[in-house]
């Protein structure tokens, strides 16, 4: 069986059954546009070629394991399971200017080992197949179309580091903005990373208009090693070298991530390492305030909010544009991973 999603696959097989180009398109614009999900209800094609579909190939590979949505409903999350038995989640965020936000894994768990995070305790499974990744942001917009409104915003950030799956996640963001297919904007799609800078390159030249997002979580090197090993081979220099290139090239702001775990990266000094790092460059930083999971490493936990709000001034006073995230989901253990490592 194959993927619908692999347009290269099911064109091919569409020639060798001699079945006229224009029937890509009927098929094309019934599940991207229409968003039909069983074949033999895609009414602008032939029966025999409805029931060809049926028998070689499949909407999804992934199954919903578990759904469960927050009680302010402005959060659904979703437990995939793979056809190999590996659980990965993706999260629906309704933000109350309708602005909804989807963000997807790209890898079966992850091998970064960032202290802060559960899936650590998991390591790296596998790759995902971009008909995968895909198959989370269809189902995603499936649920949003049938509540009469739209996913608008998909950032890679869940399950995985992005970039060491990037032919993977490049396939699927090329198939999501595709016109005739979920018509993305690239603006509108944004990769999160620790940042292998080795892709750079490729990343600016494939990608110009989607943003980026860096894991930074530490002004310095010993905290961001201690929080975060891919810090030893790329440390801050490296990274700040390689951002610097990428938005001369690009002209566009880089989004630093920044959690604020208490007693370890949340004192004013280190605001004002942050600002020295961010000083003068195209930088918007996002403050995460610490979400607890089950096996919290040592004795992380959340730094209080008036506190964030202290750090986040100190950048203010010069200029750097902030924000603090909203926490949209305690009640489901949708913080990262959660759900899955307990599974």
């Amino acid at each position: 069986m194959n993927s619908i999603h692999d347009e290269d696959k099911v064109k091919d097989l569409l020639k060798e059954k001699k079945i006229p180009v224009f029937r890509y398109a009927q098929i094309e614009n019934a599940i991207y546009k229409n968003f039909v999900t069983e074949f033999l209800e895609i009414q602008t094609i032939p029966k025999e070629l409805r029931e060809w579909l049926k028998e070689n190939f499949f909407y999804y590979s992934l199954v919903v394991d578990h759904i469960v949505t927050s009680d302010n409903w402005q959060t659904t999350k979703i437990l995939f399971k793979t056809t190999d038995w590996h659980f990965i989640e993706s999260v629906i965020m309704r933000h109350l200017t309708w602005r909804n936000t989807l963000c997807v894994s790209c890898q079966a768990w992850c091998p970064m080992w960032c202290s802060f995070c559960a899936t650590w305790k998991l390591g790296l499974k596998r790759n995902l197949e971009f008909y995968e990744i895909v198959e989370q942001i269809y189902y995603a917009c499936e649920i949003l179309n049938k509540e009469g409104t739209i996913l608008r915003n998909v950032v890679y950030m869940w399950m995985g580091e992005p970039f060491l799956n990037y032919e993977n996640v490049k396939k699927s963001i090329d198939l999501i903005c595709a016109q005739k297919k979920l018509n993305f904007a690239n603006r509108r799609v944004t990769v999160s990373t620790c940042w292998i800078i080795p892709w750079i390159e490729k990343f600016w030249d494939d990608f110009p208009q989607t943003s980026l997002a860096i894991s930074l979580h530490a002004s310095n090197d010993e905290i961001r090693t201690k929080i975060m090993p891919i810090n030893k081979t790329y440390d801050l220099e490296k990274l700040m070298k390689s951002l610097d290139l990428y938005v001369n090239k690009t002209n566009k702001r880089v989004f630093y991530e920044y959690i604020m775990i208490n007693w370890v990266n949340d004192n004013i000094v280190l605001a004002r390492e942050l600002w020295k790092l961010l000083e003068w460059k195209l930088a918007h930083v996002n403050f995460i305030p610490y979400n607890s999971w089950e096996w919290t490493w040592w004795s992380y936990s959340a730094t209080p909010r008036f506190i964030i709000e202290k750090f986040q001034k100190v950048l203010l006073t010069y200029w750097i544009p902030s924000t603090i995230r909203a926490t949209m989901w305690d009640d489901i253990d949708a913080a990262c991973w959660q759900l899955a490592i307990k599974k």
